[in-house]
C-alpha cells in the first residue's frame, strides 16, 4: 500500500491463528508488516494476540496476550512490548503475579539484521522471552 504523495510504503501478510478452550477464544495474527518511509527508515511489527473470555458463562471479557514487536531495521533498535503480565501457577498453592492491565517492555540495540526478509520467519516465531540478543 502506498499513498499518492510517495511518503511511504506498507506491506506484509497476516496468518490468522485461533484457538479455544472452555470457556474463552484466543485469536491472532501471525507475520511481519513492514512500513518504509521516503527518507529509507524501515521499521518492521507484529501484531498482538486477543484473548476473548466469557464465551460460555462469567463476564465477557477481551484481553491483549502476548507481546508485539517492532523493529528499527535502519538504525538496528527494537523494542518489545509485554502484554498482560498477569500469571496464576499451583494447584494446592496458588500464587498470583502481575496484572491483567499491566504491560511492560523494553528499547535495545542489536546486531545489524543482514537479511531482513531471511530472520522473519525465525524472530516471529519465538516468544519475546526467548529473544537472545540483547545487549
Amino acid at each position: 500500500m502506498q499513498p499518492e504523495d510517495g511518503s511511504y510504503d506498507y506491506w506484509g501478510f497476516y496468518e490468522f491463528t485461533g484457538s479455544m478452550s472452555t470457556n474463552s477464544l484466543k485469536s491472532g495474527l501471525r507475520g511481519p508488516n513492514n512500513i518504509r518511509f521516503a527518507d529509507g527508515h524501515h521499521i518492521r511489527f507484529k501484531s498482538v494476540d486477543f484473548k476473548l473470555g466469557g464465551t460460555v458463562m462469567g463476564d465477557r471479557t477481551i484481553e491483549a496476550t502476548g507481546h508485539i514487536i517492532f523493529e528499527d531495521l535502519t538504525n538496528n533498535r527494537k523494542a518489545v512490548i509485554i502484554f498482560s503480565t498477569y500469571k496464576k501457577t499451583g494447584f494446592f498453592r496458588k500464587s498470583e503475579s502481575g496484572r491483567k492491565d499491566q504491560l511492560t517492555g523494553m528499547i535495545y540495540q542489536c546486531d545489524p539484521i543482514k537479511n531482513p526478509e531471511a530472520t522473519a520467519k525465525l524472530l516471529y516465531g519465538k516468544g519475546a522471552t526467548e529473544i537472545t540478543e540483547l545487549k
